[in-house]
């Protein structure tokens, strides 16, 4: 398996890159870890309250993070968390999370 480079902070800032392109495509974003532009990131939540989790990950080198309360934009597509998973819009893969460190987790 390969060892995760990429830092909490690496990772949030892509996230940031991507989230604030939202609903746009953003292939010029791209992945903290191994540099490919194949991230993709999900939504799951409450629809009504536009608030859930967003899964953020790398689908090149499977690597990525989880983050939860987030803001859903109006026009972005999210998924009921009362849907069950097999019916579910977005499948996210299993991929390797990375979780701050001590000096990140502020």
């Amino acid at each position: 398996m390969q060892a995760l480079e990429a830092s909490w902070g690496d990772w949030m800032a892509a996230f940031r890159q991507r989230y604030d392109r939202l609903p746009e495509a953003a292939p010029d974003v791209h992945c903290p870890n191994c540099g490919t532009p194949e991230l993709n990131l999900t939504f799951c939540g409450l629809p009504a309250d536009r608030v859930g989790y967003a899964s953020f990950w790398c689908g090149s080198c499977l690597t990525g993070v989880h983050l939860s309360r987030c803001a859903v934009p109006e026009d972005v597509p999210m998924d009921s968390l009362h849907t069950p998973v097999e019916q579910r819009t977005a499948h996210t893969p299993n991929y390797a999370l990375v979780w701050p460190t001590d000096d990140e987790d502020g």
